[in-house]
């Protein structure tokens, strides 16, 4: 695993250490200059003895994104199950099951416009082999074996809303993608182009952060901000719209309590069950998380309250 990983994909493994059924957990270490994964030293965390490599997408509090082919490559060098946790990723960009050849990914309505809820991928010889705990007379074959009890019908009406709301948005923008995801077709085309359309759009969002916009100056140019993670505008394609900062000498709670009395601004502060923070010794931190729906303008109006904040 990795050291920015969200406790949900950390704690499962330490019960089954404690138990005993597994030997050792290694984590990727994370650069602190940066935010993120160390990989000059993946030859040393993944080798013959590695049974599961599992890692998130992207950082749920830095936003730094994870570099799936590279840790996947070593993880099918030594025959190691990978597993892609993309719940804080999945709004944030295309993402293709096959290309990475993972073997399983799972992720949350709820980050994607839905409901609560669990979705996971998994690869068809995996579901049909592997046992998970069922009540006997459920059925032995994927993927009911795999569901526990009836569906929640108003689930599935909901993500089917996200995927019309997708395909409806790849259509605003299809004239600009003309020869582009020519492999794909139908649907997985239209949500390609709707995820990358977001994703260019979000790059849009993380600059003005970093580096401002009109009067307002970026989290970089604001002495009294402390930023934890990646802040090279150059490194955009490295990471989500998620920032996690501080504001020197006011209490995190307190900032949030007063973007909101003051500017209307919804921002969070705690620790958002994230490794990431152990490794920086902090206990909490602000978190700007960005989404397509958010403007420049919006970002603006935080940038100069938090100018503002000395």
């Amino acid at each position: 695993t990795s050291e920015y990983e969200h406790y949900t994909n950390l704690s499962p493994w330490l019960e089954l250490k404690e138990r005993g059924l597994l030997k050792e957990i290694r984590s990727i270490p994370l650069r602190r200059d940066d935010g993120s994964l160390d990989l000059t030293r993946l030859g040393s965390m993944i080798d013959n003895q590695t049974k599961i490599v599992a890692v998130s997408a992207a950082s749920n509090a830095l936003g730094t994104k994870t570099p799936l082919v590279e840790i996947g490559k070593a993880a099918r060098e030594v025959g190691a199950y990978f597993v892609v946790d993309a719940v804080h990723h999945i709004l944030h960009g295309p993402i293709d099951v096959q290309a990475l050849d993972c073997d399983f990914l799972v992720f949350s309505g709820y980050k994607l416009f839905s409901r609560h809820g669990s979705f996971m991928y998994g690869k068809l010889d995996h579901l049909e082999r592997l046992r998970p705990y069922k009540v006997t007379p459920a059925p032995e074959h994927p993927p009911e074996k795999w569901e526990l009890g009836t569906r929640d019908q108003a689930q599935f009406a909901a993500i089917a809303g996200v995927i019309d709301y997708l395909t409806w948005l790849s259509e605003q923008v299809r004239s600009l993608y003309s020869g582009k995801f020519t492999s794909y077709s139908g649907r997985a085309k239209e949500l390609k182009i709707a995820m990358d359309a977001i994703q260019g759009y979000e790059k849009i969002l993380s600059r003005a952060m970093l580096e401002g916009i009109e009067d307002a100056p970026g989290l970089l140019q604001i002495p009294h901000v402390k930023i934890y993670g990646l802040t090279d505008s150059k490194r955009l394609g490295e990471r989500d719209p998620t920032f996690l900062f501080r504001v020197k000498d006011h209490p995190d709670d307190l900032v949030v309590e007063k973007l909101w009395t003051d500017h209307a601004i919804a921002i969070r502060s705690e620790g958002y069950y994230s490794k990431a923070l152990e490794i920086f010794g902090i206990p909490t931190a602000i978190r700007g998380s960005l989404a397509h729906y958010n403007t420049v303008r919006e970002i603006r109006q935080l940038l100069r309250a938090l100018e503002k904040m000395e």
